[in-house]
């Protein structure tokens, strides 16, 4: 039995749906974390392709073989795949976010380590709420739905299709960016508001005994009062995550809407 034959635009589409794949592996969450290997991220890519490639849908007269069509297709496959994964990515970067806030309230912001995911210096406290963001993530299945959106965006976006002329797609991603702020936010906002009456309190102590030392009495209380309440909320953030999840998925549904009506490249209007 011989080798299957496999025809230019068959192998057109190969490729498309490999660079938009690659892309979103590279940039999703957890997937394109620096502290997984290449190799490793490469044969996903590879594997989701030749799992997908059967049941995309794609017309042969849609995909052009000359070398600038076929890089311009690259671009919009590109474009696709990194946007779908920002918009997963948004949903965990809240983490950094919320943790910017608490280690600002906790007087923690000179604790810093490295963060492998970024190669920069980042609050520890960040980073404690940065790990368990990514274990709830796992815990709902959320790499699961990142996975689904970018296979079920081949139904709606085949392959074939340039974005980069709908401007409505980066008010989504504008507007996915106001909701990581308003999630971060909703996690920080009992210890935030916590601290601020305990600050208050002591302002009013210093001003009652002025020989009372309130730096060094309440900098313990901050860390202790903030890390207590951190840890009575943390029930909460399943809910709050698997609703950052639930608002990401919707976004990406309204993207590739945004997307469905684009011309193929090579028809004709």
């Amino acid at each position: 039995m011989g080798a299957p034959v496999i025809n230019a635009s068959e192998f057109v589409a190969f490729l498309l749906v490999l660079i938009r794949l690659s892309t979103f592996v590279a940039v999703a969450p957890i997937l394109g974390s620096p502290n997984v290997l290449t190799e490793a991220k490469a044969a996903l890519a590879l594997t989701l392709t030749v799992v997908l490639v059967p049941v995309v849908p794609y017309r042969a007269e849609d995909l052009p073989l000359n070398l600038w069509a076929m890089i311009s297709l690259g671009v919009g496959e590109m474009v696709i795949g990194l946007i779908l994964a920002t918009m997963v990515r948004l949903v965990l970067e809240t983490a950094n976010l919320a943790g910017e806030y608490l280690s600002f309230q906790m007087s923690m912001t000179m604790v810093n380590l490295m963060d492998p995911q970024s190669g920069t210096q980042v609050p520890i406290v960040s980073r404690l709420v940065y790990i368990i963001f990514v274990l709830i993530f796992l815990i709902v299945n959320g790499h699961y739905l990142a996975l689904k959106a970018i296979a079920d965006s081949f139904k709606v976006a085949p392959v074939g299709y340039l974005v980069l002329d709908r401007p409505i797609m980066f008010t989504e991603i504008m507007q996915a960016t106001g909701r990581m702020y308003i999630l971060a936010i909703k996690i920080a906002a009992p210890v935030v508001g916590l601290l601020f009456c305990v600050k208050v309190s002591f302002g009013v102590v210093a001003k009652a005994v002025p020989q009372m030392q309130v730096l060094f009495v309440g900098m313990p209380l901050f860390i202790l009062a903030g890390l207590a309440v951190t840890g009575f909320t943390m029930s909460f953030w399943p809910r709050l995550i698997a609703q950052g999840l639930y608002e990401a998925q919707e976004a990406m549904a309204r993207i590739l809407e945004i997307l469905a009506p684009a011309r193929p490249l090579g028809v004709s209007p």
